[in-house]
Parts: C-alpha cells; structure tokens; sequence
C-alpha cells in the first residue's frame, strides 16, 4: 500500500514538472504524451486528486496525534483541558496572539499563565518541587493558583475585585 502511495506521489510530480517546464524538449515529451492513449501523464492526473486527498489524511492525522501529546503534558497542557471543560469562547482567547502586535516578552508571560507557569507558592511546591509552602500568601487558607489569585482568594476579593468589575 506504502509503495503505490510513494509510486502514485512520485508519478504526479513528474506531471506537475512537465505541466511547468517551457523546455522545447519537455514540451516534446508533454505533446506526444498527450497524443497516446496509455499516457503517463494522463495517469498521473488522475492520481493528482487522490494524493492530494491521502496528503491531507496525513496531515490530519498528524495534527490529531500533536494535539492529543500537547493535551496530555502535565503542565503545558492544562490550557488546552480548560479551555474545553469551562464555557470559553476559544476564538476571543486566540485573538491578541493571532494580532501580532504585542512583543515577544508579553506573549510568553500570557503564554506562561495560560499555561499556570507562572511563578506562584503552587508551581514552585508542586512542579518545581521547592520547599515552599503552597498556601495563598494572602489569605492562607486555598492553593496559591492562577485561577485562585484571578477569581477565588477571599482577600482580593474584598478590594481588587471589585475594582477590577468597576473599570469592566
């Protein structure tokens, strides 16, 4: 199956070269391969689709695979997991890297807290595997997170919240 894919790949760019080449001797071969009925060329055309249509399977098949590893990292993974367990519109979230118009600092510490990599008591106990405690700073009480330091310690919420709801 392997070798009729690789025959089928090879036969259509020799179509392709010929279709391309103004070489009075290649324009030769393209014509009398037009006038014969068992025609490499016209073979080749016809396998030009299927190939094209096996080239895209591949393609897929390798995204799926690459999407799949990068779902299963422990730590670089969890963005894609959230993005599919929580009511998140993936579009909006894609939108500021698809701009290109922040520099290249900023987007690896948007990066690094999409990912939860950055720098808190949490990272540093449990992937890092310092000796730090992995408490809230401020409030003691919840696992220092992204998600915790965003939307859940109960002392920001008294004040930083709250601001941040005003100016929205």
């Amino acid at each position: 199956m392997q070798l009729e894919g690789a025959h089928a790949v090879e036969i259509t760019k020799l179509v392709e070269y010929v279709d391309r080449q103004e070489d009075p001797i290649i324009q030769a071969v393209r014509t009398h391969q037009h006038n014969t009925d068992s025609a490499v060329l016209q073979t080749a055309r016809c396998l030009k689709g299927e190939v094209q249509r096996e080239k895209r399977k591949m393609k897929e098949s390798l995204e799926e695979k690459t999407k799949e590893r990068w779902h299963g990292k422990r730590m670089h993974g969890q963005l894609p997991r959230n993005l599919h367990e929580k009511l998140v519109d993936i579009e909006q979230s894609y939108r500021w890297l698809k701009s290109g118009d922040i520099k290249g600092e900023t987007e690896s510490t948007i990066v690094a807290a999409q990912d939860k990599a950055i720098s808190k008591n949490y990272f540093k106990n449990k992937i890092l595997r310092e000796e730090t405690e992995s408490k809230c700073r401020l409030c003691k009480q919840h696992e220092e997170t992204t998600d915790h330091l965003t939307s859940g310690c109960p002392i920001l919420a008294n004040n930083e919240y709250l601001m941040r709801d005003n100016k929205v």
